[in-house]
């Protein structure tokens, strides 16, 4: 087999590569051709322009050719057969709309939006507390409307939706910009903060993952993740330092902050959640540089590391909702806005990640994927089995541990001499002291007070 290390995937996206390719300054993605979210919505309003023009053209081109080949009593059955509405009278259309309006929603549709007339949601109380009454209950109309018209929306494609969706927050943002009694402390960003919450939160069993090709394409992801796991045994190249505990300590930790996404409805609160599982996969690179801050270029190899090893739940469902339904300027730019570009790169480049992009045979790649062929480990990136990984700690530790007991047991030795010596000298001092003194003198003063007579001393 082939050097592993030639094998190594070497992940590299430039700044200038995640910036919208009509060259507006905003962040593109490769779900959106490498456009920003308000460049793609103005090309699929153009192809669907294009589309519409020429589904006209044809139809009138089919009807200038019936038109050609029956005679004019012809011509009028075939305008009727077209205009059933010509055929009945004011009084039956008005009968069937009536029927087809009392008839229940729910026998056709299988959601219904949760309203409760009865209990205000925190939205509803900031407009309130916000606005006039008739301003808030003219946006709560609004708001309402929207919602019954997403939750009864099976007709229309998740992309129609997202239209809708987006034109909606534009008509209130402008509606709003016309108000002039406006009070001074309002804040236009924190409205259409809560407003995207509000519609979001209320909608979400509409909107999130609601058919099946979503459940589709996020289930064969999955799969496509789950084989291969393999490539995180050494063959990514990052600059993660697995021998580092606290290096792994951050990658747990954005691990379970990707995964959390899922778990969170609005979309601010799934894109903190990346933002966070973004800084923690920093920290690491960090730490793995003793202490360097990390480049841009080594941070999309982490993140691609981070997917293949969590392999979050619905996480394409996730990066569509919030690329259908975030305000715009939480995806274009930003932090929350890089970092989203970043996840929709890493997606891609492992859905697009093959035997070639991996510089190995096919047959090696297929076998690897299967599960049919055990890849190989490499130490210095392999964290597949923790309690390996534990071992190798605890060892290291205990390493730590005896150089420090050897450190202490030679400083121990060092102040046993020192003491021995300083004991010796005391000796040699008190000695010294014991030879030197008292003088002579002193000592014939001292023997002369001995000998001295009893009755001297008495009278003195």
């Amino acid at each position: 087999m082939d050097n592993l290390d030639d094998k190594r995937l070497r992940v590299q996206i430039t700044e200038q590569e995640l910036l919208c390719k009509n060259r507006c300054g905003f962040y593109g993605t490769p779900q959106w051709n490498g456009l920003c979210s308000t460049c793609w919505r103005v090309y699929q309003l153009e192809v669907k322009r294009a589309n519409d023009y020429n589904k006209n053209r044809s139809l009138l081109g089919n009807e200038k050719q019936e038109e050609k080949k029956i005679d004019g009593k012809g011509k009028i059955r075939s305008i009727l057969g077209k205009s059933p509405s010509i055929m009945f009278s004011n009084a039956e259309l008005t009968t069937s709309t009536t029927h087809s309006s009392s008839a229940s929603p729910l026998t056709s549709r299988s959601r219904s939006p949760p309203e409760n007339e009865a209990i205000q949601s925190p939205f509803q109380k900031y407009l309130y507390e916000t606005f006039s009454s008739v301003v808030a209950k003219d946006i709560d109309k609004n708001c309402k409307h929207l919602i019954h018209r997403l939750f009864h929306g099976d007709n229309l494609s998740m992309d129609e939706l997202s239209e809708i969706v987006q034109a909606f927050y534009q008509e209130t943002k402008d509606r709003l910009l016309r108000i002039k009694s406006l009070p001074k402390e309002f804040n236009m960003s924190h409205f259409m903060n809560e407003l995207e919450k509000y519609i979001c939160t209320e909608a979400y069993s509409a909107l999130f993952f609601s058919r099946s090709d979503d459940e589709a394409a996020d289930l064969s992801l999955q799969d496509r993740i789950r084989s291969l796991h393999w490539v995180t045994s050494g063959f990514l190249e990052t600059a993660l330092d697995f021998s580092i505990p606290k290096v792994q300590d951050f990658i747990d930790e954005a691990v379970t902050e990707i995964i959390d996404i899922n778990s969170h409805m609005a979309v601010e609160d799934k894109l903190a959640k990346l933002v966070i599982c973004s800084k923690k996969i920093f920290e690491a690179l960090k730490e793995s540089r003793s202490g360097a801050p990390a480049s841009a270029d080594e941070f999309l190899p982490g993140l691609i590391y981070i997917i293949l090893k969590a392999n979050p739940p619905l996480i394409l469902s996730n990066l569509k909702f919030i690329s259908r339904f975030a305000l715009p300027s939480r995806v274009i730019r930003g932090e929350s806005g890089y970092y989203f570009t970043n996840l929709s790169c890493a997606l891609q480049f492992i859905q697009d990640m093959n035997a070639e992009s991996l510089r190995m045979r096919k047959d090696e790649f297929e076998a690897y994927t299967t599960g049919k062929q055990m890849a190989p480990l490499v130490n210095r990136d392999c964290m597949s089995n923790l309690a390996i990984r534990s071992m190798e700690n605890s060892l290291k530790q205990l390493q730590l541990l005896r150089e420090d007991q050897m450190k202490i047991k030679h400083r121990m030795q060092e102040l046993e001499k020192r003491l021995n010596e300083d004991a010796e000298e005391f000796k040699l001092n008190v000695q010294r002291f014991l030879d030197s003194y008292p003088s002579e003198k002193v000592r014939q003063i001292c023997q002369s007070l001995k000998d001295e007579p009893e009755e001297w001393r008495f009278l003195s």
